[in-house]
């Protein structure tokens, strides 16, 4: 199954302030601090309170249609608004040996499918709890992460891009999405192409974004190569402006490039070891090696899918 993150995992610690342009935020409490892979330190209040652990079914604002305009070298052929409402508990799927069962429709017959319990996430073998951690309403898909018996809670979402096909061979990947707020410590994020003949490292892994949800935001391209291993891989740039407001990310796969896009702002482009074999996408929000001071809520407003028609 898909991991978060095979890179080298850096100092665990605490981060739990936005960093600002010079990459250090004061602490007005007691405080944490960790090192960034880049050097930087993060300096945040521990104190973070209940008004930043996230609730269920909070009031979703700023949300706005897909874009469906054509775009030279692709062709649409996956949109979803998330305009059908689906209550916590929609996303359950309890059967352990089909992790590509259906578990929601859309508006517009799009299709996800989401990871059983009996699946666990990366860094600490939390299982997925789509059961208890999503649902739409106010036409955004609604990550609710907190403690379920006890651990951290994720999900693991992957939208049937095309018929009953989840994977494809190059494309374009674009989603809108936002946290509730900058605190939410202890969880992280990667939206992935993931091999779906399941052989892994040597057919690569296109990871945008990829981290800790207290950011940086930042991606990985994993080199699909006959001898490649783990940290065979290009790293992008960091962008520190966070994920509080609605952001673009995209990912564009072709035969020669791959290309991750930060709103209008190209973070990597990448011309070794682009995979060549079909891949699939995954929503995958879960636990990190950070501590847990507060939980949230993670908003998609939509996703788009194109397949690749001769761009460059």
């Amino acid at each position: 199954m898909p991991r978060s993150s095979r890179h080298v995992p850096r100092r665990a610690g605490v981060a739990v302030a936005a960093i600002t342009a010079l990459g250090v935020v004061a602490a007005p409490a007691a405080s944490a601090q960790i090192t960034l892979p880049d050097g930087l330190e993060w300096i945040g209040s521990a104190d973070v309170g209940s008004d930043v652990t996230g609730s269920l079914n909070t009031p979703v604002s700023g949300t706005q249609s897909a874009p469906r305009t054509s775009l030279p070298g692709w062709k649409e052929i996956f949109v979803d608004d998330f305009t059908t409402d689906a209550p916590l508990g929609s996303f359950a799927n309890e059967g352990c040996n089909n992790p590509r069962k259906v578990v929601y429709t859309g508006t517009e017959n799009t299709r996800w499918t989401a990871y059983p319990e009996c699946y666990v996430d990366t860094f600490n073998q939390f299982p997925y709890r789509a059961d208890e951690v999503v649902s739409v309403h106010d036409g955004a898909l609604d990550y609710h992460l907190h403690d379920v018996d006890g651990k951290r809670a994720g999900a693991n979402l992957s939208p049937l891009v095309s018929g009953d096909a989840q994977g494809q061979t190059y494309g374009r990947y674009s989603a809108r999405i936002k946290t509730s707020h900058p605190f939410i410590t202890g969880y992280r994020l990667a939206m992935l192409l993931w091999p779906e003949s399941e052989v892994w490292p040597t057919e690569g892994e296109l990871n945008f974004p990829e981290g800790e949800l207290t950011g940086p935001i930042r991606g990985y391209h994993h080199f699909a190569e006959p001898t490649a291993t783990a940290n065979s891989q290009a790293i992008s740039q960091y962008d520190y402006s966070g994920f509080t407001d609605w952001r673009v990310a995209t990912i564009e796969w072709t035969p020669t490039v791959v290309r991750y896009i930060l709103d209008d702002k190209v973070l990597l482009e990448s011309r070794r070891g682009v995979p060549n074999t079909p891949m699939r996408w995954q929503l995958q929000l879960e636990s990190s090696l950070y501590p847990e001071l507060g939980g949230g809520n993670f908003y998609v407003d939509w996703v788009t899918v194109h397949a690749w028609d001769g761009a460059a």
